[in-house]
């Protein structure tokens, strides 16, 4: 009986062997500080075109220390190489770190303008996502500036900002919506079934922005960071901006809207929740806040011919009107002037992108629905359609706080 029990005890002795090596060795892994850096986790790619190679690609890495706290130990790092794809670029650069590179926290890619005009998104974007475990829900910017300066930009206080400029990017579109997003999936529905285009928020580099880190070094140095940074256009935070939109006709970049041109592409496109808008009624100029009520898209078909018949509804409220005149006279004329303006800067956007052969408000997507079958819909041409396409609009508007329009705020 005692010899069996001392089999037992030998027996679960073996089994939890490699139970506790294991526990033993990421025990040490972490009290170890030599060894426990080998990640470099990947938040943002960026691709320009390469004047020796295909591309030049800029990475931005977050460094972290296991078991410290990522301030103290980790911190933004850029690497940038010129390679003819990601996978050539990983090489060369992996060969010059001590880590390993992790692309499981990539939330944006950021292209050069050139590289988009030149269609030639999709030729950088043909890597295995699963081998790179990349997912396909991040974020697509195009940068006016050259991207390793808009990564760059990025950082503010040692830190790559990426997760902080994705919820921006999105709170933005809903806030604002005079910015657009994209992703890579629906980038790639696009593309490949066109029957709408991406459209892709614009980026820009504003050096003349002061950091909080450059700020703590000119304290260091003595100097006065406020007295220096007398003719900066803004004091603090990330020297990459967003601003408008880049009009995409199928892979190639063809325009681009201001933010005030790429909130009325929203109220069609039906991204625009609330926002302000500057607007003109009867020769004054005003602000109104506007949220979204209602959106109705009609297609009428006549031969080969396409039109569309939209119908936007909105709830808005008067921020700022210096002749006081808007609120007192909205139901007596200054209402309907609103809403022609309205319909005139919806018709304008619309037009500017038809010319530019940017579906940017997606409505070959409601002509798709008039075909009744597969094949019917795979033989119709929409880019050659859309050349004639046109579209109506009717603006119907509610005011929704008058006090604030009475008092002119």
């Amino acid at each position: 009986m005692e010899n069996r029990q001392k089999t037992v005890r030998i027996i679960r002795i073996v089994l939890l062997a490699p139970v506790l090596l294991g526990m033993l060795t990421v025990a040490a892994a972490c009290l170890n500080p030599v060894s426990v850096d080998n990640c470099g986790y990947v938040v943002a790619i960026g691709a320009d075109l390469g004047k020796s190679k295909a591309y030049d690609i800029t990475l931005e890495l977050q460094r972290e220390s296991a078991g410290e706290a990522t301030e103290n130990s980790g911190g933004a790092l850029i690497l940038s190489v010129e390679a003819d794809d990601i996978f050539s670029a990983i090489d060369t650069l992996s060969s010059g770190i001590a880590y390993k590179l992790n692309f499981t926290r990539t939330h944006i890619f950021i292209f050069g303008e050139e590289l988009a005009k030149k269609g030639r998104i999709p030729d950088f974007l043909e890597i295995s996502f699963d081998v790179l475990r990349i997912r396909k829900s991040a974020l697509m910017i195009v940068s006016k500036a050259p991207v390793r300066d808009y990564i760059g930009g990025l950082v503010s206080n040692n830190n790559a900002n990426i997760a902080k400029m994705q919820d921006a990017l999105i709170s933005n579109v809903e806030r604002t919506g005079e910015i657009s997003a994209v992703n890579i999936s629906l980038f790639y529905e696009a593309v490949d079934e066109g029957r709408f285009d991406a459209v892709m928020p614009i980026g820009r580099y504003d050096s003349e922005i002061i950091t909080d880190t450059k700020q703590y070094d000119a304290t260091k140095k003595g100097e006065n960071p406020i007295k220096d940074a007398k003719n900066a256009s803004r004091i603090g935070g990330m020297q990459s901006l967003t601003e408008g939109s880049a009009l995409f006709s199928g892979a190639a970049m063809v325009g681009t809207l201001s933010g005030y041109e790429t909130q009325f592409m929203n109220i069609v496109r039906g991204d625009f929740k609330e926002g302000s808008i500057f607007v003109e009624y009867d020769g004054k100029h005003a602000s109104v806040f506007a949220i979204k009520n209602k959106r109705s898209i009609k297609i009428v078909a006549d031969g080969d011919n396409y039109a569309a018949k939209v119908i936007i509804k909105l709830n808005i409220t008067v921020e700022r009107d210096l002749e006081a005149q808007l609120g007192k006279r909205f139901y007596t004329g200054a209402g309907s002037a609103l809403e022609r303006f309205f319909e005139r800067e919806l018709k304008s956007v619309f037009i500017k992108c038809r010319d530019l052969g940017s579906d940017a408000m997606g409505f070959g997507r409601y002509v798709s629905m008039l075909f009744k079958s597969t094949e019917a819909l795979e033989a119709f041409d929409w880019k050659e359609a859309y050349k004639t396409f046109d579209a109506d609009f009717t603006v119907e508007l509610t005011l929704d706080d008058g006090y604030l329009a009475d008092d002119g705020q």
